[in-house]
């Protein structure tokens, strides 16, 4: 009997091994996307990991594996942003020799990282379930049917919440500019 369960525990374990290293990178890039921050992204996404090892044997295949990864990954991002306070990012010159660039002037890649960054906090300050459909949609390009999967809503919905949220943004970003 104990033979069995090391067995099936080996078998569990390299499963997940596969899931983590199939996943990790994608993971990774949509929470760094949603903190702007290569530290807390990678602090993060082992986190996700641990919490998706915690609940390997609950999860019961109802979703994609990513799916149900996502939404942990989701989750875990918006509890961090709400146990933390956020300090605006400022692109520094360190920043720029720390992340190399194809871009040939520096002063461009500043003025585009700030407006990255400027959207990125306008994206933070939606309400969770606009930033949740805009980050599905066009930061991770998934489609609909995916997103309606994720967030457990219809398509319909998807839809009218992608369209309202972008409104949001472009009016945002028109006060800001």
């Amino acid at each position: 009997m104990e033979l069995r369960r090391n067995i099936k525990n080996e078998e569990r374990k390299e499963t997940f091994e596969k899931i983590v290293r199939n996943n990790t990178s994608r993971i990774y890039k949509m929470i760094y996307n949603m903190t702007n921050n290569y530290e807390i992204a990678k602090e993060l996404t082992q986190e996700v990991f641990t919490k998706a090892w915690k609940g390997f044997e609950a999860f019961r295949g109802e979703s994609s594996i990513y799916t149900w990864l996502y939404r942990i990954a989701l989750n875990t991002v918006f509890k961090y942003r709400k146990d933390k306070i956020y300090e605006k990012n400022i692109i520094s010159l360190e920043d720029v020799v720390k992340h190399p660039t194809n871009e040939s002037n520096p002063e461009k890649f500043i003025l585009k990282s700030s407006d990255e960054n400027l959207i990125k906090n306008l994206i933070k300050s939606l309400p969770k379930k606009h930033q949740e459909v805009l980050i599905l949609r066009y930061y991770e390009n998934c489609d609909y049917s995916t997103i309606s999967e994720i967030l457990q809503i219809p398509i319909g919905t998807v839809r009218s919440r992608l369209n309202r949220t972008i409104s949001k943004l472009e009016k945002l970003l028109k006060e800001k500019i």
